[in-house]
């Protein structure tokens, strides 16, 4: 984590958005901003299940703040690689069976090709 702080700090300081308002450890604290590991971006991500129940969509910001394209792109191989396939399988156990699967590229192309077929 604190590799990932080091790196955003500066980004953060200086982003107009944040205005001189809170540290980013207390900006992240209270928000759902998160900078750290894949492991902490997935645990703090699973906790968003206590408020807003169980969801389908999640919106990863990574390009934020003036980060350079190299870093960015290091981090979507991440989100890709370590993150996302760990959430699809923590947020698979325990789904209530009223709420459908999320609509992944995989179950998307399948759907289309089964509407083909018909």
């Amino acid at each position: 984590m604190q590799d990932a702080v080091r790196e955003f700090r500066p980004y953060f300081d200086v982003a107009p958005v944040y205005g001189n308002g809170p540290s980013l450890e207390d900006f992240t604290d209270q928000t759902p901003l998160t900078v750290g590991s894949p492991q902490q971006v997935i645990e703090k991500t699973l906790a968003f299940r206590e408020y807003a129940g169980d969801y389908q969509r999640q919106l990863f910001l990574i390009d934020h703040a003036g980060l350079p394209l190299k870093t960015v792109l290091e981090q979507l191989d991440m989100l890709g690689e370590e993150v996302v396939p760990v959430l699809r399988e923590e947020f698979a156990k325990g789904r209530p069976a009223e709420v459908p699967d999320a609509p992944t590229h995989g179950a998307l192309v399948a759907a289309a090709a089964k509407e083909t077929v018909a």
